[in-house]
């Protein structure tokens, strides 16, 4: 078992306004700190992501900043470690692309009714990658169960399990092959 040291709000104010100091130095500083915190305390990342995914959506857009405004290229370089870096740990949660607000740029949650920077309504900008609900017609992401603003179920229970072709049995989505019955589930990659 691993014990979780969460990073605490003194520490996440530190990350934060260090990507957005003026200060070469101190944004060197605190990228190496974010490359750190992945390689010795992985798992307070994954908390934050879970506990507070916006702190963590500040953290990569003052490193996406850095990368391309930053005139500096060892500031460039380092942040695009530290990007990656941050990939690695937070795994396929990070796969998920961040939207911005049309109005301010600001970082927004699709889920929201209006930008938490400047009030605009969300329903009235246009995101790449989001479906409307059939229900609201509002914006949902593609690995929603159900629509954050009224419930619909967006994905019934019986898509989400996988069937072999050939039995109709339950089959774990890792397996190649069948168990029960042999068929090929997947095709390999040579």
């Amino acid at each position: 078992m691993v014990t979780i040291v969460p990073i605490n709000e003194e520490e996440r104010a530190s990350i934060i306004n260090g990507l957005k100091s003026s200060v070469p130095a101190t944004k060197l500083i605190t990228l190496k700190k974010i490359v750190d915190l992945t390689v010795l305390r992985p798992e307070s990342l994954q908390y934050m992501e879970m506990t507070d995914k916006m702190a963590i959506q500040r953290i990569v857009s003052g490193i996406e900043r850095i990368m391309e405004y930053d005139i500096d290229e060892v500031l460039k370089r380092e942040a695009s470690i530290a990007l990656e870096k941050l990939k690695v740990t937070l795994g396929s949660k990070f796969v998920q692309n961040l939207f911005y607000c049309q109005n301010c740029n600001g970082v927004v949650d699709i889920g929201w009714e209006n930008c938490a920077n400047c009030g605009a309504s969300l329903a009235e900008m246009e995101f790449a990658e989001t479906k409307p609900c059939p229900n609201c017609n509002k914006h949902t992401s593609e690995n929603w169960n159900n629509c954050a603003h009224c419930g619909f179920q967006l994905i019934k229970e019986e898509d989400k399990i996988q069937k072999c072709s050939g039995c109709k049995r339950e089959v774990d989505p890792t397996w190649m092959v069948c168990p029960y019955c042999g068929t090929r589930l997947k095709v390999s990659k040579k």
